[in-house]
């Protein structure tokens, strides 16, 4: 991407509404009783697979839009910094797993599809 077609925004409201977006999610995964072991259909593994999508969705905006928020540049930080290989790539890589991983746990939790 041209870093100088698209000027930094500090997207202040933007990332604060996406951090407690992920806080939600997160928390409601948590708070839902989900047990170790193999995933059950429920409600517990529905909603850990959505927050799993979701967390693939900001690694999926933050590659194409990481001008727009500081958030979405955090995220840009983690692929670039914190990853091996390093780049803005892993940014893709990390948009699949979270859709891969939180998509089976979606159909897992709504009892479409069986692992045992």
């Amino acid at each position: 991407m041209n870093e100088s077609s698209n000027p930094k925004e500090s997207g202040i409201t933007l990332g604060v509404a996406l951090i407690a977006l992920m806080v939600a999610l997160v928390a409601a995964g948590v708070t839902s009783g989900l047990k170790p072991g193999p995933l059950r259909p429920g409600w517990p593994t529905f909603i850990t697979g959505v927050s799993m999508m979701a967390w693939g969705a900001m690694f999926l905006g933050s590659y194409y839009f990481d001008h727009k928020t500081f958030f979405f540049r955090a995220l840009i930080w983690v692929c670039e910094h914190l990853s091996r290989p390093k780049g803005r790539r892993m940014a893709l890589f990390y948009a699949a797993l979270g859709f891969g991983l939180g998509g089976l746990g979606v159909l897992v939790g709504l009892g479409l599809f069986d692992l045992a």
